[in-house]
């Protein structure tokens, strides 16, 4: 009897000590941003670029998302801003299927789409972009929502872009 006694009080304090260890990565995974920026592009310096762009949206062939159903006008009256965000996984899992998307003004036109699938290892740092189209000289500031996915179950993080 004394030995079952001791093997039940083992079994506890290993019961307690796990639930504390789960406690514990729990309370400290998290995937933040840690940093963000805004570069934009004129037609002066991506002409191919824009131009491939409106041949794409007029072919309808366009890989992305259209935020205006309106033709487009000259090129030369549009820029490109991609936004860089560094996000932190504290996570001890790898996060998979990261998507940046932008929430657009009502002037944005389009926002490029990403073929490549994107992921970051556990305890890192990584760069992720996303870049969208909108009519020469409008602001920048947009809010920016992270998509990602632990174990197949999806969580988000939203900033806003202020400069």
């Amino acid at each position: 009897m004394r030995a079952l006694k001791h093997i039940a009080i083992f079994f506890v304090i290993m019961v307690v000590v796990s639930l504390l260890l789960v406690g514990y990565l729990f309370s400290t995974a998290s995937v933040n941003i840690v940093a963000y920026q805004a570069k934009g592009a004129t037609y002066a310096e991506v002409p191919e670029q824009l131009e491939y762009i409106k041949a794409s949206v007029e072919n309808k062939t366009f890989m992305g998302t259209l935020f205006s159903s309106e033709p487009l006008e000259a090129p030369e009256d549009y820029v490109l801003i991609t936004y860089t965000v560094r996000l932190n996984n504290q996570c001890l899992v790898p996060i998979d299927m990261i998507e940046i998307q932008i929430v657009p003004n009502p002037t944005d036109i389009l926002q490029l789409g990403d073929p490549e699938i994107r992921s970051l290892n556990s305890k890192s740092v990584g760069d992720f972009t996303a870049t969208i189209m909108t009519p020469k000289d409008n602001h920048s500031v947009r809010e920016i929502i992270i998509t990602y996915y632990v174990w197949g179950v999806s969580f988000s993080v939203k900033e806003t872009y202020r400069w």
